[in-house]
């Protein structure tokens, strides 16, 4: 009962950190280089929006004991890349497209604040059901088993389709156009690699049941891949 107790205390201490360390890196070059952005309406709204969800992205997900069997080398460098990915539509916006685009702003931030909250729904949703097998390593846990219902009854990826979307929508709620196609491919490539990656583990841990769930859903998006 003690054990327990210190374990889950731990865990909470553990990821209580972690969300505070995300918070602060995600949003490091706004903080130094552009603080204002939190005192306008129309850069808040993503701002608090992304914020939020990250946090519950990682205050949620399981932490694992397994070995990560992903290449840590772009694990690394997609998290340096983060506060760049959080800051640079903004400054695309400012330096660039403001130029052309100032008439379609209000509407691009209102597809880019509603893709954003489809986005996270499927992120967290799937990462709710996902449960303890939906951590940040891909790795096959001692109870492993497959999960095929729910938001992984057509798709077998929705929380990469979830990360997707919320940074699609960030970005382009910023009047952002290169950036967000920029983050969409530089995001879908490498989830493609772990994805490709889990579906290869899962093959030789689970067989012709993995095999059989591939052939009736679809890899990320219904109908299209």
């Amino acid at each position: 009962m003690i054990e327990n107790l210190v374990s889950d205390l731990q865990t909470i201490a553990k990821k209580s950190i972690g969300v505070i360390l995300v918070l602060v890196f995600m949003n490091s070059i706004f903080l130094i280089f552009s603080p204002e952005v939190y005192t306008n309406l129309v850069t808040l709204v993503p701002i608090a929006l992304l914020s939020l969800f990250i946090c519950i992205d990682v205050a949620i997900r399981s932490i694992s004991t397994q070995s990560d069997r992903y290449n840590q080398a772009i694990v690394a460098l997609a998290f340096l890349l983060f506060p760049f990915m959080v800051a640079l539509p903004h400054y695309e916006w400012h330096y660039l497209t403001s130029m052309y685009l100032l008439e379609l702003l209000l509407l691009m931030v209102l597809i880019g604040v509603l893709v954003l909250l489809v986005g996270s729904i499927i992120l967290l949703a799937s990462r709710f059901q996902i449960g303890h097998y939906g951590g940040a390593k891909i790795a096959i846990e001692k109870d492993h088993h497959l999960i095929t219902d729910g938001m992984y009854r057509h798709v077998r990826n929705p929380q990469y389709l979830g990360f997707l979307l919320l940074f699609a929508g960030y970005s382009f709620s910023f009047g952002s156009l290169i950036v967000t196609i920029v983050t969409v491919i530089g995001l879908f490539a490498v989830f493609r690699s772990r994805m490709l990656l889990e579906e290869k583990i899962l093959l030789e841990t689970f067989g012709e049941e993995y095999a059989e769930y591939m052939n009736r859903t679809w890899r990320l998006l219904p109908h299209i891949y």
